[in-house]
């Protein structure tokens, strides 16, 4: 079907399996193996739901008195059951093959919206997701901008969360065509089988037009510098110093919370979530090693007391939400339960921060009271009894 003439239309795509290997420890969705072994570990997709909460937030934020956009998306899973959610009648482009969708599916769908002259595309779905759309978009000038669904989400494509997506895709669409600014950003990826042995090798895929964001849009993932070398160990030393017996630490991803484990005498797996204890003796022991989020729920369930330690994603500043999916809101909720807002050991040395800009650290636990928890101000450790203050804002309200 083609939209009625001089409206403005949104294009939608979402990746229904987007994220979906993330809270079970897969550390991606790519490949069909990876899916099938995702869901046999009740792993539950959520793109559907953010996408969902994208448009809802866009409509909210419409001018009042205006015809709403019109909605052109990929048929059912991939668009068009969000749309609904949303309170939006759609028009469908194409067919699917329900509960089998591929990349190819996102591509041919994003060069059927590109043909039938969307003004903006929201897509929703991680890295992946980002190049399949850039695809199918390739030869035209399609504003686009990402929802964020997936588990790694380095590319700078991507809006701050679902309701900031909406706010600037209602924002994007209420101005005149020619008052419309984009700015072309990169989409970044990275090879996941090379991901789940722990290596690291991110690469430019190109870059897609963006609306200009006002902070509402994220950075590129940023690694961290071979220069931070010495003040990664001074962390590492104050910390393993300083934890407590009988508290069940949950370890995130990163080489900052590696160094702690290798200073504790224990193995860490560099992208993946690791829960550790010290006995009466300060000897570590490894409780789980690179934990679904399943095992980490039933860890920390027995009224012990917990902590989680994490350090914020370089250029971004995420805290959880991004690439440690696995340490779940019921789980963030256990640790302030149990210790308040110590129960969050946050570390990141000063080169980390000052790359920020000033910009707060971000959480999307996907449950905006867990969020809401963990808004307002966090003790840092940059260095051997080092300390800072830092903001931390929920990232659908990081603007004021």
């Amino acid at each position: 079907m083609t939209p009625t003439a001089r409206a403005t239309v949104l294009g939608l795509i979402v990746n229904p399996i987007a994220g979906i290997g993330g809270a079970v420890g897969l550390k991606g969705s790519d490949g069909a193996e990876t899916v099938a072994r995702a869901l046999a570990l009740g792993a539950v997709p959520h793109a559907n739901e953010r996408a969902t909460d994208a448009l809802t937030r866009l409509l909210a934020r419409w001018p009042a008195g205006r015809p709403r956009p019109q909605v052109l998306t990929g048929a059912g899973e991939m668009g068009e059951t969000a749309a609904r959610r949303a309170a939006c009648e759609p028009l469908v482009v194409g067919e699917i093959a329900a509960g089998d969708t591929t990349p190819e599916d996102t591509r041919r769908v994003a060069a059927a919206l590109a043909s039938a002259g969307v003004d903006l595309l929201l897509f929703a779905g991680g890295d992946g997701t980002a190049r399949d759309v850039a695809a199918g978009l390739a030869g035209t000038r399609v504003p686009v901008l990402g929802i964020p669904a997936g588990v790694k989400i380095h590319s700078a494509v991507f809006a701050l969360s679902p309701a900031t997506a909406g706010d600037l895709a209602a924002a994007f669409l209420a101005l005149a065509p020619g008052r419309r600014h984009v700015v072309d950003r990169e989409i970044v990826d990275i090879d996941e089988a090379a991901y789940r042995r722990g290596e690291m090798a991110p690469r430019l895929f190109g870059e897609l037009p963006v609306p200009t964001g006002d902070g509402r849009v994220q950075a590129r993932k940023e690694p961290t510098p071979a220069s931070d070398a010495a003040a990664t160990a001074a962390i590492a030393a104050d910390l393993a110093d300083s934890l407590e017996a009988g508290v069940r630490y949950v370890l995130g991803p990163g080489s900052t919370v590696r160094a702690i484990a290798d200073r504790l005498g224990v193995a860490k797996t560099l992208v993946g979530v690791d829960v550790v204890e010290l006995d009466a003796d300060r000897v570590c022991r490894v409780v789980a090693a690179d934990a679904r989020g399943s095992d980490v729920d039933t860890l920390v369930a027995d009224g012990g007391p917990v902590a989680i330690v994490v350090t914020p994603i370089g250029g971004q500043g995420f805290l959880f939400g991004r690439g440690n999916q696995q340490i779940g809101a019921s789980v963030i909720a256990r640790a302030l339960s149990t210790a308040g807002h110590d129960g969050i050991v946050v570390v990141a040395t000063p080169a980390k921060l000052a790359a920020l800009g000033g910009r707060p650290l971000l959480v999307d636990t996907g449950d905006p009271a867990v969020d809401a928890l963990l808004d307002g101000h966090v003790r840092i450790v940059t260095g051997h009894r080092e300390r800072t203050i830092y903001p931390v804002r929920p990232a659908w309200e990081s603007l004021r």
